[in-house]
């Protein structure tokens, strides 16, 4: 009997000991390479890569610790991109990595590294540890990048360099190597699709749908003109109507796009009509003389409109004339309301300051 309870409890030591030294290679792990995350918001897409960042300590890292082509037996052994755990890149929306498609989700990221050329690897698998079990049936994207020379870097990052509107580069950077990916989004594919997939759509999201459509295919009219037509069920207003104008006028139907036109001038209010709607045709459709003929009509009919002003102002900024834009943003601090007043003073004085030092 004390025989079976000291193995009992010998057991028991033995499965402790063996979970505390998990426990604690766990911890040596994280306080070696600590967990660390970088997140960049490209167009409405956000992207998300998490990893362990391990030190350098004076070792040589690329063709020493992480061995350049690192193939056994015609397989494959690719790093995995930090250490510890995977490390692990998410996309919200549907991308594309130095040019190639890439779908929405998670991804177990891997690096196979050569001299002079890397293969970045996304893997549909990331849940692994580290880059031990990774099988190429998993890939879900390989892509080539070009690695730099680099200022010594101790701490293995991810930095997102090159930022535009619909375009980054993620860089990986460590000891005096760099190496980016290109991201791509397509910002009006991902807008459209997230308004198409809401349950319950307002006037602006038609309006948007059909903006969004027409960009995407210009030639396309009446297919834009149905979700132009479903904002004006719930409800017309300026921007409706005078977009379904433009889409019949595309669409051959003169008549019809008159009627419309004058409808939603007679509806014409607030920013969409005294401000959006002249401006759009020198920002969008390079006719700057037809925005200062309407404003110019619009302030004959009332001077004392602020946003009319303010519209003006932004045009003779286009043009570069910035005593009459001067003037103008003054006028719609003048006229402006309570609630505009902070923004449409910041114009007036921004600007006579700079018409004071020219």
């Amino acid at each position: 009997m004390m025989k079976m309870k000291f193995r009992i409890v010998s057991t028991v030591l033995f499965l402790m000991g063996c979970l505390m030294g998990t426990a604690q290679d766990m911890l040596v792990a994280t306080k070696v390479s600590p967990r660390a995350s970088v997140e960049q918001r490209i167009g409405t897409t956000d992207v998300t890569v998490v990893y362990h960042s391990p030190a350098a300590k004076q070792r040589k890292i690329f063709g020493g610790i992480v061995p350049y082509d690192f193939v056994v037996d015609g397989v494959e052994y690719p790093w995995r991109a930090g250490s510890n755990e995977n490390t692990t890149i998410t996309f919200t929306h549907d991308v594309k990595i130095q040019g190639k498609p890439l779908a929405k989700g998670t991804y177990g990221l891997h690096i196979f590294v050569k001299e002079r050329e890397w293969t970045y690897i996304f893997s549909k698998n990331s849940e692994s540890w580290g880059s031990f079990s990774y099988d190429k049936t998993d890939d879900a994207l390989r892509v080539t990048a070009i690695p730099e020379e680099n200022a010594y870097q101790e701490w293995l990052s991810y930095a997102f360099v090159t930022r535009e509107p619909e375009r980054a580069v993620l860089e990986l950077q460590w000891s005096t190597v760099k190496c980016g990916i290109e991201i791509t989004v397509d910002v009006n594919a991902h807008v459209l699709t997230d308004l198409k997939a809401k349950e319950e759509k307002t006037v602006d999201d038609y309006i948007k749908i059909a903006q969004l459509t027409r960009a995407q295919d210009p030639g396309n009219a009446a297919q834009a003109l149905q979700y132009v037509e479903q904002s004006l069920k719930l409800g017309e207003g300026f921007r409706n109507l005078m977009l379904k104008a433009d889409l019949l006028a595309q669409m051959g139907y003169k008549k019809e796009s008159k009627s419309h036109r004058e409808q939603a001038i007679q509806l014409g209010k607030g920013f969409p009509y005294y401000y959006y709607y002249p401006l759009s045709f020198m920002l969008l459709e390079d006719d700057a003389q037809k925005t200062f003929d309407l404003l110019s009509e619009m302030l004959q009919k009332e001077p004392d409109n602020w946003i009319a002003n303010l519209a003006m102002g932004e045009y003779y900024i286009k043009h570069k004339n910035q005593e009459r834009a001067t003037h103008h943003f003054g006028k719609a601090y003048e006229f402006a309301g309570e609630r505009s007043k902070p923004y449409t003073r910041y114009m007036y004085l921004s600007n006579k300051l700079i018409l004071e030092r020219m």
